[in-house]
Formats: C-alpha cells, structure tokens, sequence
C-alpha cells in the first residue's frame, strides 16, 4: 500500500482535513525550500557542536542511563544548563567524540527550539504549526521539541507506539506532531511507518520493551504503510496513530525534526485522571507510565 503523499499546497483545503480526519494524517513535500533544508541541518550542527563543547569546558552534564534502562534508553545523555539534552546510543562515550563525530552519532536531541533562531522560527512556521492547526481545527502551541537521527547502520528501532501515551493532555484529540525530514527518509533509512486509520480505535495498551510500544497483540504490523519524504517534507499527524521508524540498516544517516503541539483547550492532569481517559475499552491504563508501574 502506498501513502498518499502530494506537493506542498498554498492552504490546507477540506479534502486535507478529511484525509486527516479518516487517516490520522496527511504529508506533503516540499514544505520547506532548499535554503530553509539548509539553514536548518546548519542549526542543528552548531547546537549538537555546541553540547559537546559545553561537556568539554564543564558546563554540561554527562548523565548515564538509570540501572535497568531499556535499550532506547541506555545510552548516555550530554545535558545543558537550559534543558537542552543529547542523546547517544548505548556503549558510545561522548567523552571520546569530537563535536563532528557527535553530529554523526547522535540518537536524539531534544528541547532545542530556543537554542537557535532557526529553531525559533521553525516551530511558529506557517506550513508547519498552521497546517498542523488547520488539520486540527485549533489554534495549537509547542508543547515539546525533538531532532531525531538515525546514524547509518546503527540507528536503532522505535517500536510501534502511540505520542498520547508518552503524554498526559486532553483531550487525546487536540494533540499532534509534526515530523520533517532534513534528510531523504527512505524505508532503508527508517522513514517512519504508519496503520492507516487506527488512530480511531483509540488507545491501546503500551508496555516497556526496548522502549515503551504498543503490545504486539493489538496491531497488525503487516498492514503498516511506509512513508517515503524528501528532505523538507513534512508528515503531519494524530497523536493517537500508531507509528515506528525501523531501523537504519544503509550507510546515510536520516535526520529529522519532530515538533509535538497541543490545541489552546487542551489541559494537562496527572497520570491518574490521564489513565482513566488514556484506556482501552476495558479500563485498562495504557500509556507509558501506568504500564511501566503496571507491568
């Protein structure tokens, strides 16, 4: 099966709200020109170079993974004075890296957007938190900011999961994200994959694996659609759609900026009231928290 996956229009139409509405998500490329590509794997090098200068003047942390970690867990984190933080896969020292090599080998960074005005003007962008919006049907604002890399041959897996179970915000519908490709993601390189619709089933229970994923037995992952972009692409979605990105198994890395938004009604509650909203049809609790205390 393949995407529907159409050039960037001048505005979101209705049909684009349908699409979204029956599928959990529409994609565009084109969204970002080649100046705005480049400008941000420039950002995105100068902020990674600069963790690792800060590690090496002592102005940031090197933090290493809690015992017990699961695997996309496990790897050490260089950590900012501001919040800003890098991930690494496990067995990589970034002690050893020289910030050239970081930029290579990085697995996420994250909470970066006021790290570099190209970031600061990303997130407001009219063809990315306005689309979102329009898809939506509300006004949205940043809620949490990742750069996600795939280094060639050892970017790791993220399995089959749900972004609401990661969060706790409602409703479960005024929550989406935005993922753009600064790289050409390609099913070698782990572009990200989807199930068609099953945002409607609503949540589905989560457990601590290599990562937090949906239980296997939920999903049909033979049903999964690959969604091929070009760097400056973009993949908007539902919150509730389950997704994964494979792993990277050729020798290009793929990178990608993922931008996590809330509607202006949407409220944030403890994982207990979220656990009571975030369930399957039984009752159970299915987000990340509540299934790692649960079992």
């Amino acid at each position: 099966m393949s995407p529907t996956v159409e050039s960037c229009p001048d505005q979101i139409t209705d049909l684009h709200r349908s699409r979204f509405a029956e599928l959990g998500y529409v994609a565009f490329e084109n969204v970002l020109s080649g100046d705005e590509i480049g400008a941000a794997r420039t950002a995105l090098s100068e902020v990674t170079h600069s963790l690792i200068k800060q590690l090496e003047e002592g102005k940031a942390q090197l933090r290493q993974a809690p015992a017990g970690a699961t695997r996309n867990y496990a790897g050490p984190r260089v950590v900012a004075e501001q919040g800003c933080a890098i991930h690494f896969e496990s067995g990589i020292d970034p002690h050893a890296l020289s910030p050239q090599e970081a930029e290579i080998r990085f697995r996420k960074l994250h909470d970066y957007d006021q790290s570099h005005p190209v970031f600061q003007g990303l997130v407001q962008h009219d063809r990315i938190l306005g689309f979102l919006g329009q898809l939506i049907g509300q006004e949205m604002i940043l809620k949490a900011t990742m750069a996600l890399s795939k280094p060639p041959f050892i970017g790791s897996e993220k399995p089959w999961h749900q972004d609401n179970a990661y969060f706790n915000w409602l409703p479960l519908e005024l929550v989406g994200t935005c993922w753009i490709a600064l790289d050409d993601a390609t099913i070698d390189n782990g572009c990200m994959h989807l199930l068609e619709g099953q945002h409607l089933r609503g949540p589905l229970r989560h457990h601590h694996t290599i990562d937090c994923e949906i239980v296997s037995d939920r999903i049909d992952a033979k049903q999964a659609v690959p969604v091929e972009l070009k760097a400056g692409g973009v993949l908007y979605f539902s919150a509730l759609l389950p997704h994964q990105t494979p792993p990277n198994t050729s020798p290009d890395r793929r990178r990608a900026l993922q931008f996590q938004y809330r509607g202006v009604e949407a409220r944030q509650v403890t994982k207990e009231e979220f656990g009571t909203v975030f369930a399957e049809q039984d009752g159970s609790p299915a987000s990340c928290a509540l299934a790692h205390e649960n079992g």
